[in-house]
C-alpha cells in the first residue's frame, strides 16, 4: 500500500508543478503604432506614430492584472508668416491598470479580452515670436484625466514562461479643454513570467 501511495504522489508532483507554472508575476514589453485623436465641435486632429509600452502584472491562470506605462509620439509644429514664428509641441502619456481574461482553448495560442482604467496626461507648449518687433508670447498647458479602455488580442506560448503577444487597444482619454481625446493602438511584444 505504501508503494502505491508513494507512486501516486510521485506521479502527481509534475501536475502540481505544471499548475503552479501557469501562475506568477510577469513583465511585458510592447512596441506599437498608435493614433491619438483629438476632436471638438469645430475640428479634429490626430498624431500617429511609434508607441512603446512596458507592463508588469500577475497571471492567475486564465486571468491577468497588469499596470502599464505607454509613451506616445509627440506632436510638433513649426510655422511662420512674414512677421511671426509659431512653435507648438504636444506630448501624450498614459499610465493604467488592465484586467485581462485569457481564453483557454487547449492550444499554445490564447485569445484574450480586457478592460483598462488609465490616468492620461497631455502637455502642450506653444510660442509666438515676432520678427519685426520685440513681441514674444509663450503658453503651457498640462492636464491629467482619468479614462477607460478596452483591449483584445492573441498570445502564443513559446514556453510556459514566455509568450509572444499581438493586440489592439482602444483608450478614451477624457476631455482636455474643448477636445475629446482617444487613441487606437496596435502592438506586438514579449511577456516573461517569473
Amino acid at each position: 500500500m505504501k508503494k502505491v501511495l508513494v507512486t501516486l504522489i510521485a506521479l502527481s508532483l509534475p501536475t502540481f508543478a505544471l499548475a503552479d507554472a501557469t501562475k506568477g508575476f510577469y513583465v511585458q514589453a510592447d512596441a506599437g503604432h498608435a493614433t491619438v485623436k483629438a476632436r471638438n465641435d469645430d475640428a479634429s486632429g490626430s498624431v500617429k506614430g511609434f508607441s512603446p509600452r512596458i507592463s508588469a502584472g500577475y497571471d492567475f491562470g486564465n486571468f491577468r492584472v497588469a499596470a502599464d506605462y505607454t509613451h506616445y509620439k509627440s506632436f510638433k509644429s513649426d510655422s511662420e508668416t512674414p512677421t511671426t514664428i509659431y512653435k507648438d509641441k504636444v506630448k501624450f502619456q498614459s499610465v493604467g491598470v488592465s484586467a485581462i481574461y485569457d481564453f483557454d482553448i487547449n492550444a499554445p495560442v490564447k485569445p484574450y479580452v480586457g478592460a483598462r482604467l488609465g490616468i492620461n496626461r497631455v502637455s502642450a507648449d506653444e510660442s509666438e515670436t515676432s520678427k519685426v518687433g520685440n513681441y514674444y508670447y509663450e503658453e503651457s498647458y498640462r492636464k491629467t484625466q482619468t479614462g477607460i479602455g478596452a483591449l483584445a488580442g492573441v498570445s502564443y506560448e513559446v514556453t510556459p514562461n514566455i509568450a509572444l503577444d499581438a493586440g489592439y487597444r482602444y483608450n478614451y482619454w477624457g476631455k482636455f479643454e474643448d477636445d475629446r481625446v482617444h487613441s487606437h493602438e496596435v502592438s506586438a511584444g514579449v511577456r516573461v513570467k517569473f
